[in-house]
């Protein structure tokens, strides 16, 4: 088809009703104008301000070094002359790995336990109090001559206070299962806390004192996920206040010495490979956005922000 675009002749082929080699030439040089003007505006709408919005946030991917899963139980054979599977560094960071979270599960229920007892503490005092005051009441209310005018009134009506309330808070403690609880969370950590220092005493060993890999997984691997599946259910808002005490009051039991294996997860994440300033490769452990997050929230960052100060990111506990 032949058309006129002011003074210029534009000659419009169809492809299909040319026969042989050409007819393909012309398809191909179609298809590829059309792929090229897709791509310009695919192009256009990246650039548009809303997209460069989204590319602002920029994605801090870490390599982690024992994130292969290949791992082979090579054999070997101890003093005894026996077979035996060899542990490696993979296997021991796997399981360091559970170690981690059985720490973790340990010291917030720890934290818990102690608001608990806390909570159940100053309940009991109430109740001893208003006891005792009710107690001198009854002795108020037994005697002869009364000193004032409407005595006996002022005295029943404090009697009958003072037992309503120590009722109520003895049924509020009741309700709350403060006994139960605690006893469920103190038999939970006494087991977990055990079970700990057996595997941490086990990693300190060397490889030829340490248990065997395989006596080792049958060994503690059932009880590893017993602890962390049934640990206690704690309510959301106390497990945030637990953490946030954690990391803003107690620094020294997330990081407790410069031993990356020693720093609790999630404060701190997996090991990963990082290079310093003079090109030399390190196995580190880096802060979490979790701590970091956390570390926003006392009270002179939080004053800071208000005012509209430029907040320095904390990369440490004790800072």
């Amino acid at each position: 088809m032949i058309t006129n675009r002011h003074d210029e002749i534009v000659i419009e082929i169809d492809p299909l009703m040319v026969n042989g080699d050409i007819g393909k030439e012309i398809q191909k040089l179609k298809s590829k104008e059309f792929t090229e003007i897709k791509l310009t505006k695919q192009d256009s709408v990246e650039s548009s301000p809303k997209t460069n919005r989204s590319k602002e946030y920029e994605i801090d991917f870490d390599y982690l070094v024992f994130n292969d899963d290949s791992e082979s139980d090579e054999e070997m054979e101890n003093e005894q002359g026996i077979i035996i599977q060899k542990w490696s560094k993979t296997k021991k960071h796997r399981l360091q790995k559970c170690l981690w979270k059985l720490k973790y599960n340990r010291i917030i229920s720890t934290f818990y336990l102690d608001h608990l007892k806390k909570r159940e503490e100053k309940y009991s005092w109430w109740i001893i109090v208003i006891s005792t005051i009710t107690s001198g009441l009854t002795v108020a209310n037994n005697v002869e001559d009364v000193p004032f005018s409407n005595y006996d009134i002022y005295i029943n009506s404090a009697l009958t206070l003072s037992s309503m309330g120590t009722s109520l808070i003895a049924a509020w403690v009741k309700k709350q299962q403060f006994v139960e609880r605690i006893n469920e969370i103190d038999k939970y950590l006494i087991n977990i806390n055990s079970l700990c220092e057996e595997i941490d005493v086990q990693f300190m060993l060397l490889e030829k004192d340490r248990l065997p890999y395989k006596e080792f997984k049958e060994k503690y691997i059932p009880q590893i996920t017993n602890f962390v599946s049934t640990n206690p259910m704690i309510p959301p808002n106390e497990w945030k206040k637990c953490v946030k005490e954690i990391t803003l009051k107690y620094p020294q039991l997330i990081e407790p010495d410069n031993n990356d294996e020693n720093k609790l997860w999630p404060w701190f994440g997996d090991m990963v490979e990082v290079t310093d300033k003079n090109g030399d490769s390190k196995v580190v452990r880096k802060p979490t956005k979790f701590m970091k997050h956390i570390l926003k929230k006392d009270k002179k960052t939080r004053l800071k922000s208000s005012c509209c100060f430029n907040i320095e990111e904390r990369n440490s506990v004790y800072q």
